[in-house]
């Protein structure tokens, strides 16, 4: 009797990676997990948005409302805004530097600018939008404490109510001569009021017939 034949038994082998591939394989693995958990717990924050540059005063073009005493009134329009006056002396010759007072008067905000000085402590400089204290010594023994705000050309604006223009700056309209300190910036200089009386209420004068409302 013929014996049945059976089928050859084949064993199969586990497939194994050689040596070389694993070395090959683990680090790259390794790494390459390494970053996507950095990627998962360290996320940096965007840098922070630059603060907006400080405003200066809006300016428009200019034409004559009078001028005596020394001084000039001017009316100013801003494109698009509200029309305001200023009253300023003309500069001597030879005294571009020294300090100047510029009166502005609007519908709602008036007050003064003080420029052309140089602050006497050392390294001292106006910075834009900062505020200051200012202290205005007059003559007569009076002293005026003020709140000065930095403009971009290096300026000091004093801002007051046009309501109470009239009568906060009545030291400046009856005094002769003024000198000016803050303590942030020192001695920032004296100055002759002459004329101030005028231009003073001829700022106002103009504000009431150009600028309000």
């Amino acid at each position: 009797m013929d014996r049945p034949h059976l089928a050859p038994v084949v064993r199969l082998r586990p497939a194994f990676m050689s040596r070389r591939a694993v070395r090959a394989a683990t680090p790259l693995a390794l790494l390459t997990g390494l970053v996507l958990a950095l990627a998962a717990c360290e996320t940096v924050p965007p840098p922070p948005a630059p603060p907006p540059a400080a405003a200066g005063l809006p300016d428009g073009p200019a034409k004559p409302f009078s001028a005596g005493k020394g001084w000039t009134v001017t009316i100013h329009t801003p494109p698009g805004g509200k029309a305001f006056c200023v009253a300023e002396r003309g500069i001597a010759v030879g005294q571009d530097a020294a300090p100047r007072l510029t009166f502005r008067t609007a519908s709602t905000e008036s007050g003064f600018i003080l420029s052309g000085f140089t602050p006497s402590d050392s390294g001292a400089t106006v910075k834009p939008g900062e505020r200051y204290d200012l202290t205005a010594s007059l003559d007569q023994g009076s002293r005026m404490s003020l709140s000065a705000r930095g403009l971009p050309n290096g300026s000091l604006y004093v801002a007051i109510p046009t309501k109470s223009y009239l009568e906060e700056l009545e030291p400046l309209a009856r005094a002769r001569r003024v000198s000016f300190r803050s303590s942030g910036l020192g001695d920032i200089g004296a100055m002759v009021l002459s004329g101030s009386s005028w231009a003073i209420n001829a700022s106002d004068e103009c504000r009431i017939l150009h600028a309000d409302p």
